[in-house]
């Protein structure tokens, strides 16, 4: 019976799955007269501003540029080029670069949770400021769209973004809550099935706040029915109402890793902590502080059993302090989700509110900090120390030897982080992967360096990241080719992220304050490498005047000329001496009016990276594509993966 039920379960997530969509499917692709129903408030995006919106009654968002403000309610009618795009809440995207009418409409039932969302965030910002206003609005809303660089990196790498992700975590402290105030299960029920329903319909119906909602009112509802709260079989529950409402969701990230750890939770959590009860009490602590290390660190640990590969697979890495960070800084969330949320009725207690997220976001700091915090899986010993760590768990699985294998574990972690922190080569340069732009790092004998710092808006973010894989949060020169975007537009993330010690570009007009002006050939030393910087005296718009840098290094020469066209390329190769390179940068993303023949047949490449994503201009063109190939010069390219050359020296 229960099989034949699941069976039915996940025949109706099927049929939803090609259902969901269908009414928009004939506009997939098109530009047409339409009227979108928004669900949502406008907000800023990388692409312009955005709001959720309804066509025919499917989910999605809008994409449009100007100043107008739109909220839930409002009719939206233009012409709109519509593209399917199938995810969790959201299944196609509809764009126009015109002008569009906005008339007020009805709201639905289902708007006004978004509207008091917007209340609570309004509130908190009128009573909290900064970092504290944005961290509070994640704990208890779940939004962490106002999320600072540093603050984002700080939870990620101390393995809390769990913290601001609305979940089981956030459901039972509101319950628990409730329970403690009333003493009665029945009247308990009562109380917190409404609130607990309203919170996760504030917090916009993610899957993770949805599972804790439906696993609490299950289990606040077992004993007033006579029925014993099951938890596995609550979970299974949630996981196939979950799955009937948005089928979609089952392929992100949110969904896999709150059904995962509570999954490792549910399986092992008791069993760990009785364990660990018995080994951290033969330090002789006292029973209080055994218990809650043993309580914390198994409730940890076995959160990242099974969601530890869908973290490594959807965000590059994994945090290996977590389980400190946990131990030392969950009791805070506690404090902040109910303090702050008092503090919106009670505003006289937003100080003592604010004092406790202060405190909070220091340690955040703290342990953030901490090098190798992180096990990025582009580290190839840490990647191979994951691996070997599955492979323990599963023979300790079987055969019960759980103190041997976690003994072999720790001790190949630590000759894992040796060996990462030993292989460091003489001279590493990668170009990585940032969309439609371009970031170059190199790291010569301990020193960094990075050219240029732009592309996708999180390209700041992608290189404070590859360096923090190699333990690193210091960059000691920053060189910006020019000043165009997709050249420098991470530049504020990287120095948010990392230490940033000298800006370095040509001097033009309108130069950013913080940079230094190069108006003269200047050779600088980094590490055991030389970087030679070239100005273009070629004087025209901006991709005419970039910087070009040489760097050597031994026998190796690397040579990036930005967005340099090609008659100014010309110039380049008759005023500097350039020498023949290893590897070159292709000019402007792979642009027919950079990487001219004459400077190709100057500096010889035996190599050349194109730094380029996805984008409408053509790039890398086929000229430029036949000039390299024509001279059999090997091709790499970021938009399949950030490209590292290493040396040693």
């Amino acid at each position: 019976m229960l099989s034949a039920l699941c069976a039915a379960f996940l025949g109706v997530a099927a049929w939803r799955y090609a259902a969901i969509p269908a009414p928009v499917r004939p506009y997939d692709g098109k530009t047409e007269e339409l009227t979108l129903v928004a669900t949502g408030f406008s907000g800023s995006s990388p692409y312009g501003e955005q709001a959720d919106v309804l066509l025919n009654g499917v989910p999605g968002v809008f994409y449009y540029s100007g100043e107008e403000t739109v909220k839930p309610g409002d009719r939206l009618t233009g012409t709109f080029r519509v593209a399917l795009t199938p995810r969790s809440g959201s299944h196609f995207k509809a764009t126009t670069y015109g002008e569009f009418s906005i008339t007020e409409g009805p709201l639905r039932l289902l708007d006004r949770p978004v509207l008091w969302a917007r209340a609570v965030k309004d509130r908190i910002s009128s009573l909290f400021s900064g970092d504290n206003a944005s961290l509070l609005t994640g704990i208890l809303t779940g939004d962490r769209t106002g999320f600072s660089d540093p603050l984002s990196q700080d939870l990620f790498s101390a393995g809390l973004t769990h913290v601001a992700a609305v979940s089981g975590l956030h459901v039972s402290m509101l319950a628990g809550f409730i329970a403690l105030l009333l003493r009665s299960r029945r009247r308990s029920f009562v109380v917190a099935l409404p609130l607990v329903l309203l919170y996760v319909a504030v917090t916009g119906f993610t899957p993770s706040a949805v599972r804790a909602g439906i696993m609490i009112t299950v289990y606040l509802a077992a004993p007033l029915f006579g029925r014993e709260y099951v938890p596995l079989r609550a979970l299974a529950l949630a996981f196939l109402l979950v799955l009937i409402a948005d089928p979609y969701a089952l392929f992100e990230p949110g969904l896999q890793l709150s059904f995962s750890s509570t999954l490792g939770l549910l399986l092992f959590a008791a069993q760990w902590q009785g364990k660990l009860t018995g080994l951290i009490g033969k330090l002789k602590l006292p029973k209080t502080v055994v218990k809650v290390l043993a309580s914390s660190l198994s409730s940890s640990l076995s959160a990242l059993v099974f969601s530890v590969p869908f973290a490594a697979y959807w965000f590059g890495g994994v945090s290996l302090i977590s389980p400190v960070s946990n131990l030392l800084l969950l009791g805070f969330v506690n404090l902040i989700f109910l303090g702050g949320a008092l503090s919106l009725f009670l505003p006289f207690l937003a100080p003592a509110a604010g004092a406790v997220l202060e405190i909070f976001r220091g340690g955040l700091r703290i342990l953030g900090g901490i090098p190798y915090a992180m096990l990025y899986t582009e580290q190839p010993y840490m990647l191979a120390w994951l691996c070997y760590g599955y492979a323990l768990f599963l023979i300790a699985l079987f055969t019960r030897r759980w103190r041997a294998s976690a003994s072999l574990a720790a001790a190949s972690l630590a000759l894992c982080l040796v060996l990462t922190v030993w292989d460091d080569p003489g001279l590493e340069v990668a170009a990585l992967d940032v969309g439609q732009g371009q970031c170059v790092i190199v790291r010569s004998n301990g020193f960094t360096a990075v050219l240029d710092c732009g592309g996708s808006p999180s390209a700041g973010r992608e290189a404070a990241r590859f360096l923090q894989s190699r333990g690193e949060r210091t960059v000691d020169l920053l060189l910006l080719s020019h000043y165009d975007a997709d050249h420098m537009s991470g530049a504020a993330s990287l120095r948010a992220l990392t230490d940033v010690r000298r800006i370095l570009g040509p001097a033009l007009d309108g130069i950013p304050e913080q940079v230094e002006g190069i108006a003269e050939d200047t050779v600088l030393t980094l590490g055991g490498a030389s970087l030679t910087l070239i100005p273009s005296r070629w004087f025209g718009d901006d991709n005419a005047s970039c910087l070009t840098v040489l760097l050597e290094s031994g026998g190796f020469t690397f040579l990036s000329t930005g967005d340099l066209s090609a008659p100014a390329e010309r110039w380049l190769t008759r005023y500097a001496a350039l020498p023949p390179v290893d590897v070159m940068m292709v000019g402007h993303h792979g642009s027919s009016g950079s990487t001219s023949e004459e400077l190709l047949d100057a500096v010889k490449p035996k190599a050349a990276v194109i730094s380029v994503g996805q984008n409408r201009y053509g790039h890398p063109s086929p000229e430029v594509l036949g000039r390299l190939y024509d001279r059999q010069i090997a091709v790499y390219r970021t938009d399949l993966g950030t490209v590292t050359l290493r040396t040693e020296e």
